[in-house]
């Protein structure tokens, strides 16, 4: 079975399609608290603030910070999802993958304009979902082809096809 569309890029409808969590980064770092699954899959991070951010000069990710007119003129107002990801099972599945992307880019160079964004820790929202008998990269790469077809062009973090 085939990995679905979400009927619309927010959070109803990406939990109708199976993705679970809506959990900050902050609940991502405290150790034992959240049972992260350790199968291969797909992943989200959402915009919860109130309004579009000014975003940061600085970044701790790896990799020299975006200008903030860049990361302005990438920003959609039409949806809150900034990054779709990929975890595979063979590094350990969704719950590595996104320990490492909780610790701000340390082995994750992927959407690194997440922590440009001021008080991402607690305004963006992690999502996964399991991607049953495909690989997870597979369903990242379709996710972002629709994603890009419905609003032409890729996630705010995502800066590759």
């Amino acid at each position: 079975m085939s990995f679905e569309f979400p009927p619309s890029w927010d959070r109803g409808g990406l939990e109708s399609t199976g993705f679970e969590g809506f959990v900050t980064f902050t609940e991502l770092r405290v150790p034992r608290v959240l049972q992260l699954p350790k199968d291969r899959g797909v992943y989200v991070v959402l915009y919860a603030g109130p309004e579009r951010p000014d975003f940061s000069t600085d970044s701790p990710a790896r990799g020299a910070p975006y200008p903030p007119e860049v990361l302005a003129s990438a920003w959609l107002e039409e949806t809150p999802v900034l990054y779709i990801g990929a975890a595979d099972a063979q590094g350990r599945g969704l719950h590595h993958r996104l320990k490492q992307y909780a610790r701000r880019g340390n082995s994750h160079t992927g959407g690194r304009a997440i922590w440009q964004i001021p008080n991402a820790d607690e305004e963006l929202l992690v999502a996964w979902a399991k991607s049953r008998d495909e690989r997870g990269v597979d369903v990242e790469k379709r996710l972002r082809a629709e994603f890009r077809r419905v609003y032409g062009q890729f996630p705010f973090a995502n800066w590759v096809s």
